[in-house]
């Protein structure tokens, strides 16, 4: 068994809602942004045979022996 982590290989980008501004009536839309970044850990494991797990869309698997990269951190994406 090795340590895996699953990573984002790309932004996660959020719209907010556009809005009736009170005052003047107006329609807002705010501007996207990004609310996960690429490289953002999601989930370590344990994992016997790498090739035999489905990765989601937009998320990659990366071998981490030695534990460097915990949930929440930042893994380094590949260019």
């Amino acid at each position: 068994m090795t340590n895996y982590i699953l990573y984002r290989t790309a932004n996660y980008i959020v719209q907010p809602p556009s809005y009736t501004d009170p005052i003047t009536g107006r329609a807002v839309t705010p501007p996207p942004f990004v609310a996960d970044p690429a490289g953002r850990v999601i989930l370590t494991q344990q994992i016997g045979d790498a090739s035999s797990v489905a990765v989601p869309a937009g998320f990659a698997l990366a071998a981490d022996p030695a534990g460097h990269y915990p949930v929440g951190s930042l893994y380094p994406v590949p260019a």
